[in-house]
């Protein structure tokens, strides 16, 4: 027998891609591994150095898969702990800023504060969906510098607005002075979105960071 048909019996039909043994699991690349040791060619065996930086190279991997695992692992235990400490909002009344917010089906928004510097007039409240429509106008009284607006969570024409994202501003009209408004409810609940914890104030959801000032439980 010819040294050619010992090499050509020896050598396997497929070499396993190292690229792909790294993406694997721990035990499928040692598989490929010891295969790939097993098949090759005995007249010209594999280089020590590049069988060495293959197995540094599936370290590196491994460590980094488990240190974006702890990573996940942790990310999870601080959102798990703030949602705890958030739940010390519940029953308590609280101011938050009135931007976005979230809209939920089944129960009215809170009352709108409406703040100035100075007396208002001819100033409203305009509530727009995530596309930029306008739902809703409401009339701030003139001459007041502060004030609630209510507003029942329907559309201008009467039907109820659809639950959703929406975005409040105040147009000043006339008002020379500087103008705030403030959603004004107690906290109902605390619930875990895919945005993150929010807080429930009426019909609305509200991120944390909007809560400005925090009262006392109802």
């Amino acid at each position: 027998m010819t040294i050619a048909s010992i090499t050509a019996a020896t050598t396997p039909t497929a070499t396993p891609a190292t690229g792909g043994a790294l993406t694997g699991s721990k035990d499928e690349f040692l598989k490929l591994f010891m295969a790939q040791l097993e098949h090759q060619d005995p007249l010209n065996p594999q280089d020590g150095a590049s069988m060495v930086a293959q197995l540094a190279q599936f370290s590196s991997v491994e460590q980094a898969t488990e240190t974006n695992q702890h990573l996940a692992d942790l990310a999870a235990a601080q959102s798990s702990t703030s949602s705890a400490s958030l739940s010390s909002l519940v029953g308590r009344t609280c101011n938050a800023g009135a931007a976005d917010f979230q809209l939920d089906r089944g129960a009215a928004p809170p009352a709108l504060q409406v703040t100035a510097t100075g007396a208002m007039t001819g100033a409203s409240v305009v509530i727009t969906d995530d596309s930029g429509k306008e739902v809703r106008r409401l009339a701030i009284p003139a001459g007041a510098t502060s004030t609630q607006v209510a507003w029942d969570g329907a559309t201008a024409s009467g039907a109820p607005a659809a639950p959703g994202s929406y975005h409040i501003t105040v147009e000043p009209g006339t008002t020379s002075a500087a103008i705030t408004a403030q959603w004004h409810g107690r906290v109902d609940a605390v619930e875990l979105t895919s945005n993150g914890p929010r807080l429930r104030i009426g019909g609305v959801l509200l991120a944390p960071g909007d809560i400005r000032t925090i009262g006392q439980s109802l």
